[in-house]
């Protein structure tokens, strides 16, 4: 008889991650033509990332931004 899976919670979840073909491309090509170091690399960004930013800063992020707060920022010239 077959053995299933071990039951539990993993520890990792699996995300799935759209980006632009240019940027594949690029990260592609520095982990050398390799999905699994693409993935690697991928990881190690995304981790670093995390550790140097708050969650202030990260839950910004998901805030859409809007033009009122970019017309205060840029103060309109007028002749």
């Amino acid at each position: 008889m077959a053995k299933g899976r071990k039951h539990g919670k993993r520890t990792n979840k699996t995300v799935r991650l759209s980006i632009p073909k240019r940027l594949y491309y690029i990260l592609y090509g520095i982990a050398g033509n390799n999905e699994q170091k693409l993935n690697r690399l991928i990881r190690i960004i995304i981790e670093e990332k995390l550790e140097s930013s708050t969650v202030a800063e990260i839950a910004s992020l998901l805030e859409p931004k809007s033009r009122s707060d970019q017309e205060e920022k840029e103060p309109i010239e007028q002749d």
